[in-house]
């Protein structure tokens, strides 16, 4: 039998044209966009959303936008990444990833040239340092993050000169996208604020360890409580970076709101975190032993995937320790209202375990680095360590601490705002 000769297929001419095509469509949409001129501009992921009263809303931007509202201040909720599906929160939040494609478009004809950039050969040396086994290229992978980043700062330049804003707050400045904005707003000498969304302290890079000031540092950072105030002020002490106490926006939200539990039992929550395993054999040991006598909330972590989640919970019902209604309410309920009802917390060193001081909840911190970030708290007596991966240590820190609350302060949102640099 004669062998079918193979024919490769030329692409349709659709095919071949696709790019082209798309470029177009991505500048027409573009020339139709048009920004206001505002007072506060907001900008970040999707990832600080949740689900709240059938909306998606901002945790942290959200509040403050309801001050700026009543205040009838102009602001402007811009996003990142994939596009939100739920309807948000007074329809705030507009993705902005159409304006980076576009300018990503206007780039490829004219890349920009790094090579005499100072500096350049000695990180790139450093790079290769600190990764000599990889197997990608260390200089490559430089040249395409500040390319991207130089994108996202054309993309701002271009909305910076529209909105005009006073200040601009970001969320985990860290990011590409972030590091656009800053660039782009930091050479118009606008105030440029990260709010805090998670722990702090020497073990985070972004918030220590820097010579100086660089242009690709937020000028404001608004804190939850004094003692991060305290730890990045000895860590970044710089004369042109200022802080606030301005408390955690999403609880100060929530702060009217409650949301009682109604279990004839005692209440943990356990916050996981994108670890392996999500539970430890000792933990699993420990909730086995006192699932009499307290109820077990185990609550997921918004980067632990669908397949190892659902493998986590066929692990938990095999183990006769799954309720699909406690896993509704823990994973469904937002976050604070949970911390302010449950009688104690758990976690390894997430930075739940500040989220549940601030509210005035008690937590059991497992790992080491969790005791060292947050010295401060079990300083305070508002969470405790020593736990060394031992499920009768554990047990006994659980009886020990269960029900401890700490009377909390509010902070005053509407003055925060008002003293912002």
């Amino acid at each position: 039998m004669k062998k079918r000769k193979h024919i490769a297929r030329k692409p349709s001419l659709f095919q071949s044209f696709k790019p082209v095509i798309k470029k177009k469509l991505t500048a027409l949409k573009f020339h139709k966009l048009q920004f206001d001129q505002v007072d506060s501009l907001f900008f970040s992921g999707g990832n600080f959303r949740e689900e709240f009263n059938g909306e998606s809303f901002n945790k942290y931007y959200d509040p403050i936008g309801d001050y700026l509202e009543d205040k009838n201040k102009r602001f402007l909720f811009l996003e990142y990444g994939n596009k939100v599906s739920q309807k948000t929160y007074k329809n705030r939040g507009l993705n902005i990833q159409l304006v980076y494609h576009y300018f990503e478009t206007k780039q490829e004809n004219s890349k920009p040239d790094f090579s005499n950039w100072v500096g350049m050969d000695d990180f790139v040396a450093f790079l290769q340092d600190k990764f000599s086994d990889s197997n990608t290229s260390i200089y490559s992978e430089v040249i395409e993050t500040l390319r991207k980043v130089l994108i996202w700062k054309a993309s701002f330049d271009w909305i910076l000169d529209q909105t005009k804003p006073q200040q601009v707050f970001l969320l985990s400045y860290y990011n590409l996208p972030c590091f656009g904005l800053l660039l782009a707003a930091r050479n118009r000498n606008i105030s440029c604020i990260d709010i805090q969304h998670g722990a702090q302290g020497v073990f985070h890079p972004a918030y220590s360890g820097f010579k100086e000031d660089y242009s690709m540092l937020p000028t404001v950072f608004w804190l939850w409580d004094q003692k991060t105030e305290k730890q990045l002020k000895e860590n970044l002490h710089f004369p042109n970076i200022h802080t606030k106490v301005g408390g955690n926006p999403w609880h100060h939200f929530l702060n009217n709101t409650r949301n009682k539990l109604s279990f004839k039992k005692p209440a943990i929550l356990y916050t996981l975190q994108p670890l392996d395993p999500l539970l430890d054999e000792y933990v699993i040991e420990a909730i086995l032993k006192t699932k009499q006598d307290f109820v077990w909330l185990i609550r997921s972590h918004p980067r632990i995937d669908s397949d190892s989640k659902n493998q986590f919970i066929s692990k938990l019902k095999s183990l006769e320790i799954f309720d699909q209604e406690t896993w509704g309410l823990a994973n469904n309920t937002p976050l604070p209202l949970l911390l302010k009802e449950v009688d104690l917390h758990i976690s390894k060193f997430s930075g739940c375990i500040s989220e549940a001081a601030d509210l005035g909840t008690f937590s059991v911190i497992l790992e080491k680095n969790g005791e060292s970030s947050f010295s401060h708290l079990i300083e305070e007596g508002i969470a405790i360590g020593g736990i060394d991966s031992n499920t009768e240590n554990l047990i006994a820190a659980i009886y020990a601490n269960l029900g401890k609350k700490k009377a909390i302060s509010q902070v005053d949102l509407d003055l925060v705002m008002d003293q912002l640099p």
